[in-house]
């Protein structure tokens, strides 16, 4: 009787887990509900938005069946007998009847002409399409230019790219979703539908949702993708098809790069080439922080401080299993040149202006280290931060660059972008740069770390960042 319980149990638990996915393993349980759908919502075969295939889409104001549920998901069955899991926050539970097994198309959004400016009134929304799988769409308020978002990754990029900088005087007074005050109409209004960063802090991402004007805090990709999904409106293909369309490229890894663009694999990772707009200093080692920007106030020690950077980022990395990184000069140069564009701009961004352009390809451009043939993916986390001669140059920036990377580690529970970055399997390299804003005794920062894989023959990353 013992071996027959203990079978069972086996039983019972081998399929729930493998029904669940493996995004944290999290226990199912049975849920018997309905739900009602409240935004436009994708079915996967697995509770993971990383690796669950799409098998349908629910569209909002249906009502389906609930059997399961594990941390976030609910398994449910679809109108059309699909069964697979979608995000919880997507649901409302309900006593209304199912939804029939041949569901009328939902209602989308009217406009008055088919003339184009009709359609002006959509910047900065995020676009579904109910004709077909529920594929999202941004629309980018500055250009008036749909971006297909089609994952946590891409929401990431768009985040990184499209971000405009504000102060935290001016995001206060912009309500949160949840808060009940007016704040400031006239700044809401001209902030519609933007996603915006917080360039004293640590460059937190809003994002301020037309139809209320209110921001919805974008903690990483996932959350960005989730978040903004639940706020989209409905449009059909053919009014949608009135909306210029752009693309957010993100190069993936081992990709080749064109030939009018890229002149012959260089012999080295170490090679400079003509027409770099920058030289690097460096080779691979260590470096002496050459290359930082601004006022760099004197006794500032960048061996000093990349160390401690150094010693933190590898005492997170081993503690779990990874292996210890280098510190490396050109890394240090390239990442010392964007803090300065940042300064530029005035913000903390991974804008590349006057065109989008990952970071990777941006080093390409200027430097022409060849980060796409040799070095596989070039990774990038910004911040700020602060100096001052009273604490000690030296202390204070160690002391910054502390907040910054508790901020980065603090992601870990969730596994947020940055703390990713920090712990990614193909990293061998790191170099942080500064851009010194204020005077010999005291400014703000922007700090900029730079990781990358110099190991030869890196295979293609499954996942785009």
């Amino acid at each position: 009787m013992k071996k027959i319980i203990i079978f069972l149990a086996l039983g019972l638990l081998i399929p729930l887990i493998s029904q669940a996915g493996c995004c944290g393993c999290d226990p199912v349980y049975s849920y018997a509900a309905k739900g009602e759908v409240t935004s436009a919502v994708w079915v996967r075969d697995q509770a993971c938005v990383a690796t669950g295939k799409i098998l349908t889409t629910l569209q909002k104001g249906w009502v389906v069946q609930i059997t399961d549920k594990t941390d976030g998901w609910y398994k449910v069955i679809a109108p059309n007998g699909t069964i697979g899991w979608s995000g919880e926050t997507f649901f409302t539970i309900t006593d209304k009847a199912l939804t029939s097994s041949t569901p009328s198309t939902p209602s989308t959004p009217q406009t008055s002409s088919t003339s184009s400016t009709s359609l002006a009134w959509l910047k900065g929304y995020i676009l579904l399409q109910v004709q077909q799988r529920g594929e999202a769409w941004y629309v980018n308020p500055t250009n008036f230019k749909r971006y297909y978002m089609k994952d946590g990754p891409i929401a990431y990029e768009m985040m990184r790219s499209f971000g405009l900088g504000i102060t935290d005087a001016d995001l206060a007074k912009i309500p949160t979703n949840t808060d009940t005050f007016t704040g400031d109409t006239a700044l809401r209004s001209r902030l519609s539908g933007r996603i915006l960063l917080q360039v004293q802090q640590h460059g937190e991402a809003w994002y301020i949702y037309p139809k209320t004007n209110k921001r919805y805090y974008l903690k990483d990709g996932a959350a960005a993708y989730e978040i903004m999904r639940s706020l989209g409106l409905g449009i059909t293909d053919s009014d949608l098809a009135r909306l210029a369309s752009a693309e957010l490229v993100v190069v993936p890894s081992g990709s080749t790069p064109s030939t009018s663009q890229t002149p012959s694999t260089p012999s080295s990772v170490a090679d400079t080439f003509v027409g770099a707009l920058f030289t690097s200093t460096g080779s691979q080692i260590p470096g002496d922080g050459t290359f930082q920007k601004g006022s760099v106030p004197s006794g500032f020690n960048y061996k000093i401080v990349m160390q401690h950077v150094l010693d933190r980022i590898n005492y997170e990395r081993t503690k779990r299993g990874k292996p210890a990184i280098v510190s490396d000069q050109r890394m240090i140069d390239t990442a010392s040149v964007w803090a300065n564009e940042m300064h530029n701009q005035g913000q903390i961004t991974h804008t590349r202006l006057p065109v989008n352009m990952i970071a990777r390809e941006w080093v390409w451009q200027n430097f022409k280290i060849g980060f796409r043939e040799t070095w596989g993916w070039l990774y990038e986390n910004i911040g700020g931060g602060n100096y001052n001669r009273t604490q000690g140059i030296n202390e204070s920036v160690m002391a910054s660059m502390d907040d910054l990377f508790d901020y980065y580690m603090s992601e870990e529970a969730a596994n947020g972008i940055h703390y990713q970055t920090i712990m990614h399997d193909h990293l061998t390299h790191v170099g942080v740069g500064f851009y010194f804003d204020g005077d010999n005794n005291s400014g703000k920062l922007y700090t900029v770390f730079h990781y990358g894989g110099l190991n030869k023959n890196i295979p293609v990353i499954d996942k785009v960042w």
